[in-house]
């Protein structure tokens, strides 16, 4: 049997549950955990599918010898605190392991790549994270993995406990200046670091409309100088971005539906230092693609513009209209 440990973390969706699961089935898991959020009272639905799911991960898991550990949300906490409580609650009980969401069909060598890299960090602590997922247009180098800020898609991955513990859902003693610093030490520029500290401002005013974590995951990472794994190829794909998906707006990003590859044997890189131009194009592709091409003056223009709103109370144009 699989001797890593894994959590499914699941809510409504019983079709995107059963081909998830599926997948993870298949390396017959010695314990298997499965979280899921609770039905919300204002989708007269939830209810029903929230048991349809739980009676797939009953027929899929519950009669093989798989150990069955279940955490069911009796009320609905959210995109945000209901993952974050999974994950606490997983790494509660055990050292190190592989999580999935109900989203992501892991390619089969994603299971043993993220096997063989916790064992292999496990002693270091500027590892803190082993990602599946892979959208870069090119390789910044020819062996298995590449070390990454982790500014990642986090749908099926792994870390640690030692990881997971610095993790703060709100973030309220993160200053936007120590947040900034921390992002500088991973070479970020001025409009990465702007967007970032605009996020951490999200978390601090309502955890960005409650449904964020992964954020506060990758802050937790670049507050401790950590860094962490990206495959060379993809191996996971997103299928919860276009239909039923849990956030529609990311529908047809070029995360959707990316074609797995094999990567095993793994090949382990010889340079263990962040590939800073692959994580900066990671971020002008996904997270501000119209901002790519801007001149450095304009960059500049638009921080100075957007610091002086803030200092001022100012919102939108400067230029009042009648």
């Amino acid at each position: 049997m699989f001797d890593t440990p894994i959590l499914l973390i699941t809510f409504n969706r019983p079709d995107f549950t059963r081909r998830v699961l599926e997948s993870v089935m298949e390396q017959q898991p010695r314990d298997l955990y499965v979280f899921q959020d609770g039905p919300r009272p204002s989708h007269p639905d939830d209810a029903a599918r929230v048991a349809e799911v739980r009676q797939v991960v009953e027929e899929l898991a519950g009669s093989t010898p798989t150990r069955l550990h279940t955490r069911y949300a009796p009320v609905n906490l959210g995109c945000g605190p209901g993952p974050a409580d999974a994950l606490t609650w997983f790494f509660g009980q055990v050292e190190q392991g592989i999580v999935v969401e109900d989203d992501a069909v892991p390619h089969p060598d994603f299971f043993l790549y993220a096997q063989e890299l916790l064992e292999r960090y496990a002693a270091d602590s500027s590892v803190m994270a082993i990602g599946s997922m892979n959208v870069d247009r090119t390789r910044p180098n020819q062996e298995s993995y590449y070390f990454s800020m982790m500014n990642r898609n986090l749908c099926a991955w792994a870390t640690w406990r030692r990881a997971w513990q610095h993790f703060d859902l709100r973030l309220m003693d993160v200053s936007r200046g120590r947040l900034r610093r921390a992002l500088r030490r991973y070479g970020c520029g001025l409009l990465e670091r702007e967007y970032w500290c605009d996020r951490l401002d999200e978390v601090h005013r309502d955890g960005v409309g409650n449904s964020s974590w992964d954020m506060q995951f990758f802050m937790s990472i670049w507050l401790n100088h950590g860094k962490g794994v990206i495959p060379n190829v993809n191996l996971s794909s997103n299928i919860g971005t276009v239909v039923d998906a849990t956030h529609p707006s990311a529908a047809g990003n070029l995360i959707d539906s990316v074609p797995t590859h094999p990567i095993l044997p793994l090949t382990h890189p010889v340079d263990c230092g962040v590939q800073h131009e692959a994580d900066r194009a990671f971020h002008f592709s996904y997270f501000e693609p119209s901002r790519a091409n801007w001149s450095a003056a304009r960059k500049v223009y638009f921080i100075i513009n957007k610091r002086a709103k803030r200092l001022l109370g100012h919102q939108g144009s400067w230029r009042k209209r009648n």
